[in-house]
């Protein structure tokens, strides 16, 4: 489990890193256009998220069982690939 928990974080961190880089297309007029602010506020629930959920993961891993504690690491993952799966 502790390979997989680490294997995880590392796709979760470049996950961010990744949001990090396209955060200029995504938010692109955000300053000036009121109807996109709701595209930041989902975008920086993302990047929260995606940093949150391995940390949450290594912390409560001995409370939880070994699939809950996978599955909480990899929640951004899956939300991310809900995402492509429905497209814009």
């Amino acid at each position: 489990m502790r390979l997989a928990l680490i294997l995880l974080t590392i796709a979760d961190l470049a996950l961010a890193l990744l949001l990090i880089a396209v955060s200029g297309f995504v938010l692109e007029g955000v300053n000036n256009t009121g109807p996109q602010m709701l595209d930041a506020l989902y975008f920086g629930a993302m990047l929260l998220g995606t940093i949150a959920a391995p940390l949450l993961a290594w912390f409560l891993r001995h409370r939880f069982d070994p699939p809950t504690t996978l599955a909480l690491a990899a929640a951004p993952l899956i939300v991310a690939v809900g995402i492509l799966v429905v497209g814009p």
